[in-house]
C-alpha cells in the first residue's frame, strides 16, 4: 500500500493560478495538499507540520532556516539568494522581457519608465534583460529612484518634462510593471492626474491576472506567464525528488516561459507623432486579416500611396508592406502556438491567398517554417 504524502505549499505571494496548478498534480498522485495563508506569520505552523515535501517562495529568513535544518525536499519558485541545493521552477524573465520589449517597439515606444526593482531578485532579473533588449534596438530605460507607485512616480514625472522643458501632459512614453498590481496601481494614478493611458502613458503589465483587470476602467495589457502552468511545472518537479536524496548541488533552473501579451487598451497606442502613420497603424492592426495592401490603407487615411511611404520612412520602423507582413506573420505564430489549426485554416484567417505566401512570409521573418516554428514550442513544454 502507498502511503499518502502530505504536501505543503507556501507562498509568501498568494497567486491563486500557481495554487490551481499544484492542486491539479495533486488530484493526480493523490497529495494532501496544504496552502496556509500568511506562511511568514507561520512559521509554528512549520514545526508541528510533519509532511513530505514543500512548494515554496523563500522570502522569509525563518523559512530557510527551517528547510535547512529539516533537509526536507523542496522546490523554489523564488530566485532568492541562499545555498540550498534545491530545484527551482521560475517564470523566465528573459523571454517575458523580450516579448514587453517586443510590444513596446511594435506600438513604436522607443522611451519606456521603470521604477527600481528595489533588491527584489526576480524584478531585477527581469528588468535587465529588458534594458537589454530595449537598448539592442536603440530604445531607452528610464529606471526610476522610486520603487513604488506612490508617492513618487508623478514627482519623477514632472521632473522629467521639466528638465526636457515640456509639459507632463506631452508625454508619449511606455511604462512597463513588474506585476499587474503594481500597473493598476499605476494606471489610478495617472488618470487621477488627468493623463491619458495610452496617449500619455502605455502601460503594460505582467502576469496577467483577470481578477485586477476586471477591476479597471480600461483593459490591461499584460504579459501572460502561465502561472497555472508554473504550479504544475513545480509540482511535477516535486514528484520526481519526493523520495530522493538531496542533491550535492543545486541542479539547474527550470525557466517556465510565458504564453505570450495580452494587449489591451493600456497599451492601445502607437508613439508615432505622425497622426496620419498613427491612424494607418491602427487601421493596418485591425483589418491586416482581409488580405490588404498598402494602397488600401494609403485609401483608408485619405492620401496617396507615395506620401503613406514617405510618412512611414519618416515616422516609423516599417513600410506600410513591411507592417501588413509583420502582423500577420504574429497572428500566424500565435495560431500555431495556441491552437491545433491546420496552415490551410490559419492561411484563411490572417489574409493569405495560400499556404505557399504564408510559409514563405512567415520564413522571411521567423527564419523557420511554421512547421518547424510548431516542433520548437511543443518541445519547449
Amino acid at each position: 500500500m502507498i502511503s499518502q504524502k502530505y504536501i505543503l505549499l507556501l507562498l509568501e505571494w498568494y497567486d491563486y493560478r500557481i495554487h490551481k496548478g499544484v492542486a491539479q498534480i495533486a488530484r493526480e498522485h493523490g497529495w494532501q495538499l496544504n496552502c496556509p495563508k500568511n506562511p511568514t506569520n507561520n512559521i509554528g505552523f512549520l514545526e508541528d507540520w510533519k509532511g513530505d515535501g514543500c512548494i515554496a517562495l523563500l522570502e522569509c529568513a525563518d523559512t530557510l532556516n527551517y528547510f535547512k535544518t529539516h533537509r526536507i525536499p523542496l522546490i523554489d519558485l523564488g530566485l532568492s539568494d541562499h545555498n540550498l541545493p534545491i530545484q527551482r521552477v521560475v517564470t523566465d524573465n528573459k523571454q517575458t522581457a523580450y516579448l514587453a520589449a517586443e510590444h513596446f517597439r511594435d506600438q513604436g515606444y522607443r522611451e519606456v519608465f521603470a521604477l527600481s526593482p528595489a533588491g527584489l531578485k526576480m524584478y531585477e532579473e527581469r528588468l535587465q534583460y529588458f534594458q537589454a533588449y530595449m537598448e539592442k534596438d536603440g530604445g531607452t530605460v528610464h529606471v526610476m529612484q522610486s520603487d513604488h507607485i506612490y508617492p513618487g512616480v508623478i514627482t519623477e514625472l514632472k521632473q522629467e518634462a521639466k528638465r526636457r522643458k515640456k509639459n507632463i501632459h506631452e508625454f508619449s512614453i511606455g511604462f512597463l510593471a513588474y506585476e499587474d498590481a503594481m500597473a493598476a496601481e499605476l494606471i489610478s494614478l495617472l488618470l487621477k492626474h488627468e493623463l491619458r493611458v495610452p496617449e500619455n502613458v502605455a502601460v503594460l503589465g505582467v502576469d496577467n491576472d483577470d481578477l485586477i483587470n476586471s477591476g479597471l476602467t480600461l483593459g490591461l495589457s499584460s504579459i501572460d506567464c502561465d502561472l497555472e502552468g508554473l504550479g504544475i511545472r513545480a509540482a511535477q518537479e516535486l514528484k520526481k525528488i519526493l523520495n530522493q536524496p538531496t542533491p550535492a548541488q543545486s541542479p539547474p533552473i527550470i525557466r517556465h516561459k510565458p504564453r505570450g501579451v495580452i494587449a489591451r487598451h493600456s497599451t492601445d497606442c502607437y508613439a508615432v507623432r505622425n497622426p496620419i502613420v498613427s491612424e494607418a497603424l491602427h487601421w493596418i492592426h485591425h483589418h491586416f486579416q482581409r488580405g490588404i495592401q498598402a494602397t488600401d490603407v494609403a485609401h483608408a487615411v485619405g492620401i496617396t500611396q507615395q506620401g503613406l511611404q514617405k510618412a512611414f520612412q519618416e515616422s516609423y520602423i516599417r513600410t506600410p508592406g513591411q507592417e501588413i507582413r509583420y502582423q500577420r506573420c504574429k497572428a500566424v505564430a500565435q495560431l500555431l502556438e495556441c491552437t491545433n489549426a491546420t496552415l490551410s485554416e490559419i492561411a484563411l484567417n490572417c489574409g493569405y491567398y495560400s499556404v505557399d505566401t504564408l510559409i514563405k512570409g512567415f520564413k522571411n521573418i521567423y527564419h523557420i517554417t511554421p512547421g518547424q516554428y510548431r516542433k520548437k514550442l511543443q518541445k519547449s513544454r
